[in-house]
């Protein structure tokens, strides 16, 4: 008797504990994936069909240093709905990245600290699939 009572409070005890990681996890994975409160910093065409936006993270306080994250993507007439929804191919501590294009290759330099760089990002140009693909070349800003 005292055995089944053992096991019906261990059950409960168990299935709250899994209860509150579930919630955790949920709760974790909601406010991970909520959308950078960025505002857009600056545009540029690099080659037909392919522009650059450099968007800057607006709640950065007096000890925070600025971020900036750059997109690839074709030329939006109101881009922040549509980069909010993807990814940046870099992220960091400065907005003058010299950025050039000679077709789908583009060159990044920048002197500052990197927070994220992926060599490859696409977007859709009508239906057709656009992968450009991206080098970097960064050197320390040394401050």
């Amino acid at each position: 008797m005292q055995s089944s009572m053992v096991i019906k409070w261990f059950h409960r005890f168990l299935t709250l504990s899994l209860l509150i990681v579930v919630i955790t996890g949920f709760l974790i994975y909601h406010f991970e994936s909520a959308p950078y409160d960025d505002s857009l910093y600056g545009k540029k065409e690099l080659s037909e069909g392919t522009w650059l936006y450099i968007t800057k993270y607006k709640n950065s306080g007096a000890t925070d240093t600025d971020v900036y994250r750059y997109y690839l993507n074709k030329k939006l007439a109101d881009p922040l709905p549509v980069l909010q929804q993807s990814a940046p191919f870099l992220t960091a501590d400065v907005a003058d990245a010299t950025i050039s294009s000679a077709g789908q290759h583009v060159m990044v330099r920048l002197s500052g600290k990197i927070y994220s760089f992926s060599n490859s990002t696409f977007f859709y140009n009508g239906s057709e699939p656009v992968m450009p693909r991206i080098d970097l070349t960064a050197s320390y800003a040394g401050q």
